[in-house]
């Protein structure tokens, strides 16, 4: 009788014990593509709109990261192993949002956040009703807007540079707009690839002394290389547009467009309503592309001498960055 009651003791001892350690704790898994600033601001204003939250504290979940760096065939494994252990699954940038679509089973949520194209990236059908389990947040790039603040910049505008990695469908979906545009207004596009950082360095050199501007988008292998991009069209006295906020901060020259933190604020709210019962595919699909600001950096026209008129330089809505964060 007495070793039955120690049984009985340890088999209760050993079930609190699963259940302590997560037997029934559900998951939420943030993956980011890589590191670099535009993704980290992002990640850190999901994180804390959650945190900040009695719907997420009181939810039972709990909260991972993962981050391949930029490593697909480490991304697709992340996913498989996420398909066995997460039930909400954020996904920072379009490859992370495209590998969670194809990879993840039906009965997990996905938020994916910065997906500059979600319909031609193939994983929203409809931007009201997404309908499945995911919905998320895009960070159109104002393609349109930026080369005509270019073109003030310098009304002689006669080449425009491009640099991306074609294997990010956002950057191919907007090489296609800026060519497009550029048509309309009369502009040589002339693009140039790369596949890692490391490229960038030597990619940007050659490039610059071609070009009178060079304009970069949302692409994430070229903002975790922006030092090397900046380093070249300022060597050239050339302006460095970008596509995001964030890519200014670190170097570059001027762009029109969103604050990543509130994205990351969106995408952290949409899961807020997802763990408050809400189904992903009846959340509509939140597209950033208006209450734009200019974010302007001052050390870089200094340093290169390039003169911003006064239509841009008086816009109320103009925000000055000085350094290179």
């Amino acid at each position: 009788m007495k070793k039955i009651r120690i049984l009985a003791v340890l088999s209760a001892f050993a079930l609190a014990s699963l259940a302590s350690c997560g037997g029934n704790q559900k998951t939420i898994a943030i993956v980011q593509l890589m590191t670099h600033t535009s993704l980290d601001e992002i990640n850190e204003a999901i994180v804390k709109t959650l945190e900040g939250s009695d719907v997420y504290r009181n939810s039972g979940y709990s909260l991972v990261q993962e981050n391949p760096e930029g490593d697909m065939s480490i991304l697709s494994q992340t996913m498989a192993k996420l398909n066995e252990t997460a039930d909400i699954v954020v996904a920072i940038a379009t490859p992370v949002a495209q590998t969670a679509y194809n990879k993840l089973s039906s009965d997990k949520s996905i938020v994916f956040a910065a997906c500059s194209d979600p319909i031609g990236s193939g994983i929203v059908r409809n931007l009201e009703k997404p309908g499945e389990n995911i919905t998320g947040t895009s960070d159109a790039i104002q393609v349109k807007s930026i080369i005509d603040k270019a073109l003030l910049i310098d009304p002689d505008l006669d080449e425009l540079g491009f640099i991306y990695n074609p294997m990010e469908a956002n950057s191919v979906a907007n090489k296609v707009k800026i060519e497009d545009y550029c048509k309309e207004k009369n502009i040589s596009l002339i693009s140039s690839m790369i596949s890692n950082s490391k490229e960038m360095s030597e990619v940007a050199n050659v490039l610059s002394n071609k070009v009178d501007a060079i304009f970069v988008t949302d692409d994430n292998t070229v903002a975790s290389s922006m030092p090397s991009l900046v380093a070249a069209t300022k060597k050239a006295g050339i302006p460095c547009y970008t596509g995001v906020e964030s890519m200014v901060r670190d170097g570059g020259m001027y762009c029109l467009g969103i604050n990543y933190g509130e994205l990351g604020k969106k995408t952290g709210e949409m899961v807020l309503d997802i763990l408050s019962g809400t189904k992903a595919g009846d959340i509509p699909v939140k597209i950033f592309d208006d209450n734009l600001n200019s974010y302007l950096n001052i050390d870089y026209i200094n340093e290169t001498g390039i003169k911003i008129p006064s239509s841009i330089m008086d816009d109320p809505y103009l925000v000055k960055i000085s350094g290179d964060k």
